[in-house]
């Protein structure tokens, strides 16, 4: 009796050793342009998070409490890698969240690296995740997957020559500079190249270098602000010449800032934005309308590409804990995310230890403004 009595005491002790184990909190930080000219990114990601984080079942992911804490970058490099250091060094983050762009994503990679916490970026720019660097990922298709799908749209409707105006910081860089090389090497030919400073007001100067090049389209890569003053100053000059953005303009604060301007702009978008054009066998639709029914619900207004960064978060996170081997460590996080398989507004994508997005240009696909709304275009 008193040896079945031990091994009793002894299972009770195991299993209670296993219960605080399985409730030890998961520290999860955001660092987020909630505020300033990037809050079209920051701001709706961060309602979305928490939407999602409210929603867990009994707030846990695979039985640990999430502590979610988020700070607002104000799309500003220099506070983006304070705010991470402190989310790092004070908050014990297992993982960050952000920044919303890539320019931040940028300054924070070094240091996500030396501090060793996996990070996840919502910038599209490639040279985030290239070079792959052991701690950093992110979430959006690439610039290069984003020209590629633009570029196959403006050979499907005929067009031969195109234009590329781009602004001069570390996402228009990235995307302008690959658009160069892509264009040519299409078999389209490259008529004008333009740039402009992040800071700029007035674009009338290169738009009216572009007009006597006579492109058949312009492909123009920047974040907001500069698209939205692009596109009112053709408008204003009466430049109808087709536009066509990445997915960093393919939301609903872009249409809002651009107004009437935006009207017939394509743009390299995820389904998200139109999720009932999805076949009904697309595992992505189901997600997609449950969380676009949740966010109108909690916001009031639909669920964009940048709501669907704080979507993605949570379902990335949720499948890299279950694959989680061992303890809960930065570590053992880093290593479980590039295992995730998963569909979410980004698209489908397979995480691998050389491939820290995981997807392909089948996530991508191209829409146009049309009266105030994305449609799909054939």
């Amino acid at each position: 009796m008193k040896t079945i009595s031990r091994m009793a005491v002894g299972v009770a002790l195991h299993c209670a050793a296993f219960a605080v184990l399985a409730q030890e909190t998961l520290n999860v930080s955001a660092i987020l342009a909630i505020s300033g000219p990037a809050s079209i990114y920051g701001a709706p990601a961060e309602k979305a998070l928490r939407l999602m984080v409210d929603n867990l079942p009994n707030k846990s992911i695979a039985g640990h409490p999430v502590k979610l804490t988020i700070y607002d970058t104000e799309g500003n490099s220099t506070k983006a890698a304070q705010l991470f250091r402190r989310a790092a060094e004070n908050d014990e983050a297992h993982i960050v969240f952000g920044p919303s762009t890539s320019g931040e994503s940028l300054a924070i990679v070094p240091i996500a690296n030396q501090l060793k916490v996996p990070t996840v970026s919502h910038g599209g720019a490639e040279t985030i995740t290239k070079p792959l660097t052991p701690y950093m990922f992110a979430l959006p298709p690439t610039d290069r997957l984003m020209v590629e799908s633009l570029i196959a749209s403006i050979k499907q409707r005929g067009w031969k020559k195109v234009a590329v105006m781009y602004s001069v910081d570390g996402f228009g860089q990235s995307g302008g500079t690959i658009a160069q090389e892509l264009v040519p090497a299409s078999g389209l030919e490259l008529t004008g190249v333009e740039t402009f400073a992040s800071q700029d007001t007035n674009m009338a100067p290169q738009l009216l270098r572009l007009r006597e090049k006579n492109p058949d389209a312009i492909i123009l890569w920047s974040a907001n602000p500069g698209p939205t003053i692009v596109a009112k100053n053709a408008l204003e000059m009466g430049l109808k010449k087709p536009f066509f953005v990445s997915t960093a303009n393919a939301t609903l604060g872009f249409i809002n800032q651009t107004g009437p301007a935006a009207e017939g702009i394509y743009a390299a978008t995820l389904p998200i934005v139109a999720p009932d054009a999805l076949a009904d066998g697309d595992p992505r639709k189901p997600i997609f309308l449950r969380f676009n029914k949740q966010y109108m619900d909690k916001v009031g207004q639909p669920a964009d590409q940048a709501s669907g960064h704080g979507l993605d978060d949570i379902l990335l996170l949720e499948a890299a804990m279950k694959n989680l081997q061992g303890p809960l460590t930065r570590e053992n996080l880093r290593a479980a995310l590039e295992t995730v398989k998963m569909c979410g507004s980004n698209g489908c994508r397979q995480m691998r230890p050389d491939d820290h997005r995981g997807l392909t240009k089948d996530a991508m696909v191209v829409m146009q403004i049309r009266d105030g709304k994305f449609a799909q275009v054939k």
